[in-house]
């Protein structure tokens, strides 16, 4: 019986000191992809991030890679890659422009990247995805005309048709202010964040955070679903915070940048949510505007249970800038 006891004590011990490995892992890399999301538009070198959580490159390369499948290179090549995709398909710019933005050295080294990744040319993508979406989003304001550039700073409420489907949104386009959030990482299909929400609830209600009186749950997107795979889609199950919290585990901490956002306010069914999406970025254009660099992000306004018809009520906000 004591042996018994022994080994059990034993692998409990080895157990907890494996699952703490692991939060720290999952902190350490964490905050290597917020470093990574907020300097896509340069290069970055293995040795900036090892030295970041203070870890020989070796071992960084090693955990990076069994935490997200793919070696960091790959992983900052696909990411910056998938950004320029984006901005191909809504935006005219030219395409050595978009090079240069993402920060390739070359609009050559950035051509023939792109091809390796997306099967086509930059050129051909943009002609033959752009035209997709256009169709597949086809939207119709029903209250208004275009409206001049001038009048995009008053809220206005709006009935617009996607998809043959009729919906009330709330627009306007304002400054939003700097905010903090705690947050815990999901890598999937976007409709699947229940547990990185059940988690992070989990850890921020014996420590206050849910009682705050402005208390609000958001969703952080950092790809399109459009560009990048499913299985390698990224969004952060978050929380405003008043202060910076130490990270701890899964559980990290980030700044979402303040500055002009356009933002939507609708009341929708899960299913409706790429519908309200794709109405956001149709009124962008109908408002002289179009997207800029920063956070992509869902606030939500109730708890859709308590609603009579189960629908979220959320405020969906995207970085513009002035076409």
């Amino acid at each position: 019986m004591r042996i018994l006891i022994f080994v059990f004590n034993l692998i409990k011990q080895e157990t907890n000191v494996a699952n703490t490995i692991e939060q720290d892992h999952t902190k350490q890399i964490n905050r290597v992809i917020d470093y990574i999301n907020s300097n896509l538009n340069r290069q970055i070198s293995i040795e900036e991030l090892s030295s970041l959580i203070d870890i020989s490159t070796y071992h960084f390369h090693r955990i990076f890679t069994s935490s997200m499948s793919e070696p960091v290179g790959k992983y900052i090549l696909r990411r910056r890659l998938e950004r320029a995709a984006n901005v191909l398909l809504s935006d005219p710019v030219a395409i050595k422009d978009v090079a240069y933005d993402w920060g390739f050295s070359s609009a050559s080294s950035f051509c023939r990247s792109f091809k390796r990744h997306f099967g086509v040319s930059a050129e051909e993508y943009r002609r033959k995805n752009g035209q997709q979406n256009s169709k597949k989003c086809q939207f119709k304001s029903i209250n208004e005309q275009h409206t001049s550039l001038y009048s995009r700073y008053f809220c206005r409420d709006k009935t617009i048709k996607v998809n043959g489907m009729n919906m009330n949104c709330t627009f306007e386009i304002k400054q939003m202010p700097e905010r903090i959030v705690i947050y815990c990482r999901h890598q999937g299909a976007l409709d699947q964040m229940q547990e990185a929400f059940a988690n992070l609830m989990k850890w921020a209600l014996p420590r206050g955070f849910i009682s705050q009186p402005d208390m609000r749950l958001l969703s952080v997107y950092h790809d399109d679903p459009r560009v990048t795979p499913v299985d390698k889609l990224t969004a952060d199950a978050a929380m405003f915070v008043s202060e910076e919290v130490k990270p701890e585990g899964m559980i990290g901490c980030y700044r979402l940048s303040g500055g002009l956002y356009a933002v939507g306010r609708f009341e929708l069914s899960m299913s409706e949510f790429p519908s309200a999406w794709n109405a956001m970025f149709d009124l962008l254009e109908e408002n002289g505007c179009k997207c800029g660099y920063g956070y992509h992000y869902e606030i939500y306004q109730n708890n859709h249970d308590e609603h009579p018809e189960k629908k979220f009520i959320v405020d969906i906000c995207i970085p513009v800038e002035p076409v």
